[in-house]
C-alpha cells in the first residue's frame, strides 16, 4: 500500500487555534521528575503571567492554588534557588523551598510545604526558626510553613474553581454581574444574579472571579455554588471565604 503524501488539511473544529499562546517555562531552580509511584507530580499554568508552575505532591498543588487565590500574592515562584545556612552543629547545608510568594506590599515569603505528620516529626517549624536569621534579604523577607491543617477542603475547592474561571477570555459578564450587585440591598443568591445577568454559565464564572477580586463577598465559609449567598464588598466589612 502506498503512503499518502498529502495529508488531509485541518479544518472546522479541528483547526488549530491561532490565538493559542503556549505558557512560558517554569522558573524552578531544579527539574522535578514527573514519574513517581508514590506522589502526584505535574504543573499548572498561572493566570497572571501565563507561566508553568510545578509541584511534586498533592499538598504542593493545593498550596499553589491557595496561594494563587490570595489577593495579596502577585507572583508565585516554584522551587526558587537553594539557600545556604549552617546547622546548629556548625555543618554547612542548603535548602530549596517549595514556593516563594511575592506580595503586593513588596515583601517576599519563602514557603515550605509539608504534610503535618512529617512537619511535626522532623520539627520543620523549629528548623525554619533556626535558618530564618541566615536567609539573605534579597531572597526573602520571611519564611512560612504550610501543612494540610491550613488547607480546608472548602478553601481548596474554591481556590481551584477560581483558578479555572480566571483562565476565561475577557467577558462582558463581569461588568453585568458587578452592575447588578451594586443595585441590590443586602445579600443575594448567586443563581439569582446569574439569571438577572442573562449570561448563563458565563455569569456564574464571572461571580466567582469577582469573589476572587474582592468585589463580591461570599457570606458563608462554603464551596461556591449557585445556592451560595453573596453581597457587594462595600456593604460588609467581613472578608469572606477565599
Amino acid at each position: 500500500m502506498s503512503e499518502t503524501t498529502n495529508p488531509m488539511p485541518l479544518e472546522g473544529p479541528n483547526e488549530p487555534d491561532a490565538s493559542f499562546t503556549p505558557p512560558t517555562a517554569s522558573t524552578a531552580s531544579r527539574t522535578i521528575t514527573l514519574r513517581s509511584k508514590g506522589s502526584l507530580r505535574g504543573s499548572l499554568v498561572t493566570t497572571t503571567d501565563h507561566r508553568q508552575l510545578t509541584y511534586e505532591s498533592t499538598i504542593e498543588r493545593n498550596a499553589a492554588h491557595l496561594l494563587l487565590a490570595r489577593r495579596d500574592v502577585v507572583r508565585l515562584d516554584d522551587q526558587p534557588p537553594a539557600v545556604a545556612f549552617v546547622l546548629p552543629d556548625g555543618t554547612p547545608s542548603h535548602h530549596t523551598f517549595d514556593f516563594r510568594a511575592h506580595l503586593v506590599n513588596g515583601r517576599r515569603i519563602a514557603i515550605a510545604v509539608k504534610d503535618e505528620e512529617r512537619a511535626t516529626k522532623y520539627d520543620l517549624a523549629g528548623f525554619l526558626r533556626h535558618i530564618a536569621p541566615q536567609i539573605p534579604r534579597d531572597f526573602a523577607d520571611g519564611l512560612a510553613l504550610m501543612t494540610e491543617r491550613r488547607m480546608s477542603p472548602v478553601s481548596i475547592a474554591n481556590a481551584c474553581l477560581l483558578h479555572a474561571v480566571r483562565r476565561d477570555p475577557p467577558s462582558m459578564a463581569d461588568a453585568a454581574i458587578r452592575d447588578i450587585v451594586r443595585t441590590i440591598t443586602g445579600d443575594a443568591c448567586i443563581s439569582d444574579l446569574v439569571a438577572r445577568s442573562g449570561h448563563g454559565a458565563a455569569g456564574f464564572r464571572a461571580v466567582v472571579r469577582l469573589i476572587g477580586t474582592g468585589d463580591i463577598v461570599l457570606l458563608r465559609d462554603e464551596r461556591i455554588g449557585h445556592a451560595s449567598r453573596v453581597a457587594a464588598a462595600s456593604r460588609t466589612d467581613w472578608e469572606g471565604a477565599r
